[in-house]
């Protein structure tokens, strides 16, 4: 049975307590003494959108002249505060993210347990889409909470047309959508195909791919950046390559996955080997959550926030997965997992104390923390699934 809708404004309102509670008590990166935070590119894109290219000084920077969406749509509020403008568009994106989310998971079906312990994670977790971005203001991260969630809804409803507006916009706020565009042209010909029931759109599939890649094309040459010649593509290729020359990222990168999702993505993964079957859901949920596991290790250096961020591919995952686990078992997997959450403390600034705010990160803490997180969570992986998870 669906839950009922006026569980959406109680956890609406749970999200305006903690994006204000948190705006309050955490403090915000200081940028100024801080400049390797990607804050400060995105600040120098909207001041080049809000004051034009006569600018002095103004110098955009591969990967984020791409991201303009946002930084643009702050730049309409001017209010006289960069970080305000920042905010009021991150709780926007904040509520539209919760909205979208509970449609998506009312949509598939999942007991109100489970909206619960998701929203909760969502919410308060400390890389999650409030507590981070109440640290790392200056940012285009929420968006993706909800454009992401939306792309699934729209799959999952066969709602394609929406893709020709979605793909472009999406793409502006962040070109990773467009990775998410082929991987779902790929699934769709295949299943097609396979089934011949002809479940997906094609020609609007393809074509609003098309309409996301020319998106990206014409952001990059109006925004274009100072030093030519670099690409996603490069960007991948160095980060593989520090992959295969440092073996140890690639335990760095499963503690990332742990700090980020808990015993809960490695329970998955024990259920999903488990019960494996033909499941046009199932495959969607899968694929999405692999590309955003391999962004973490691709896409850039901070691992945790990047595999994060695919929290509406991810945890629609987990919950699909895990959706017949008993009440008591959940309570048991989310008292387990508060550790991991760090609901005690406030993200350190950076700019003050640099070696307490990388410990936080298992891609930059020291090999004992990220040791510590990984058996921590492999043995608690391991009594759960004990517990006929």
């Amino acid at each position: 049975m669906r839950i009922r809708l006026y569980w959406l404004y109680i956890f609406l309102a749970i999200g305006l307590i903690a994006f204000f509670g948190y705006k309050v008590t955490q403090e915000p990166i200081t940028y100024e003494l801080a400049t390797q935070f990607d804050g400060n590119d995105y600040r120098n894109l909207y001041d080049y959108i809000a004051e034009g290219d006569s600018v002095d000084g103004i110098k955009l920077t591969h990967p984020y002249n791409q991201r303009i969406l946002v930084p643009a749509m702050a730049s309409i509020l001017n209010t006289g505060n960069t970080i305000l403008n920042f905010q009021i568009i991150n709780l926007i994106f904040t509520l539209l993210s919760v909205w979208i989310t509970f449609l998506l998971w009312r949509h598939l079906g999942f007991d109100l347990k489970w909206f619960i312990a998701g929203f909760i994670w969502l919410f308060f977790h400390w890389t999650g889409m409030i507590r981070l971005n109440a640290f790392d203001p200056i940012t285009v991260d929420v968006p993706l909470y909800f454009f992401q969630a939306f792309f699934l809804w729209v799959i999952l409803k066969r709602k394609f047309f929406h893709l020709i507006w979605l793909a472009p916009i999406a793409t502006i706020q962040k070109e990773s959508f467009v990775a998410l565009m082929i991987v779902l042209v790929v699934y769709a010909f295949w299943y097609n195909h396979r089934t011949k029931e002809g479940y997906y759109n094609l020609p609007i599939i393809v074509g609003t791919l098309a309409l996301a890649i020319v998106a990206n094309t014409l952001t990059n040459i109006y925004f274009a950046p100072a030093e030519s010649g670099r690409s996603s593509l490069i960007m991948i290729a160095y980060h593989a390559k520090e992959a295969i020359l440092n073996p140890f990222e690639i335990v760095r990168w499963f503690a990332a996955m742990a700090m980020a999702f808990g015993p809960a993505l490695f329970l998955s993964i024990f259920r999903y080997f488990r019960t494996r079957r033909f499941d046009n859901t199932r495959n969607l949920l899968v694929l999405f959550t692999l590309v955003y596991l391999g962004f973490g290790t691709f896409a850039g250096g901070d691992m945790t926030r990047i595999i994060y961020l695919g929290f509406p591919f991810i945890a629609t995952w987990i919950i699909y997965e895990l959706q017949e686990t008993s009440t008591r078992n959940i309570l048991l997997l989310g008292l387990l997992s508060v550790p991991l959450m760090m609901l005690h403390k406030t993200i350190p600034n950076p700019a003050f104390e640099w070696e307490f705010w990388q410990s936080w990160y298992p891609e930059f803490a020291s090999i004992k923390t990220v040791l510590t997180i990984l058996i921590y969570t492999f043995v608690t992986s391991l009594f759960l699934k004990r517990e006929s998870f």
